[in-house]
């Protein structure tokens, strides 16, 4: 869902009091949204989700910042402080949405739910391309994507005919994350998890 209004907030402490900015309000214009903030191990960046209009006038990197699409971003505060860091636009996708955002440990990426459906969308066999919608055709699907610290080497990593989303990472460095197990008679979420790479998928409950 997307609901025009929303921007990363920051409050400078754990107190009501404490002062809070908003940090993406040049970007959304108040005609925004932002979801699904995580922080680095280090406490230094946030990776989140932002969709905004492409009517926006604001720019990234000499480029319109804005797709019409979730997109990951990253904040910085390594250099410029809580309120003086620094923006990275991870995806730019205009075509497709990408949310759900965690970093993998090591400095390796991020592990994120997209509806790219970067290999499965794609019919070898026929040289076709298509998009796998959900069983009830509503939307398409979300599947398990990474990608490295500077947005590069796009993988899907799963594979479900269903939503896979909300990812964590467990303490062994292991991917959980839910799945939609819709098939015949079923229709319910179950925990998987899976190797950063796709490998080694097991159901846990």
């Amino acid at each position: 869902p997307f609901a025009p209004g929303g921007d990363l907030m920051l409050r400078e402490k754990s107190s009501p009091s404490a002062p809070e900015h908003n940090l993406t309000t040049k970007f959304t214009l108040d005609k925004g949204d932002v979801s699904d903030p995580e922080v680095s191990y280090d406490g230094k960046k946030i990776v989140f989700s932002m969709r905004c209009p492409a009517s926006n006038s604001a720019q990234i990197d000499g480029l319109p910042a804005c797709t019409d699409h979730w997109n990951l971003w990253e904040y910085d505060m390594s250099t410029g402080g809580l309120t003086g860091g620094t923006f990275k636009r991870l995806t730019a996708s205009v075509a497709a949405d990408d949310v759900d955002p965690v970093y993998l440990p090591g400095g390796q990426g991020f592990v994120f739910s997209s509806n790219r459906q970067t290999k499965s969308r794609i019919n070898q066999a026929l040289g076709h391309t298509y998009d796998a919608l959900d069983e009830y055709e509503r939307q398409r699907v979300l599947n398990l994507h990474t990608i490295d610290a500077g947005g590069g080497n796009l993988q899907q990593i799963s594979f479900n005919q269903s939503h896979d989303r909300n990812p964590v990472i467990r303490p062994n460095g292991d991917v959980m994350y839910s799945r939609w197990d819709h098939v015949g008679g079923r229709n319910h979420f179950k925990v998987f998890r899976m190797k950063p790479d796709g490998t080694d998928m097991f159901v846990l409950y």
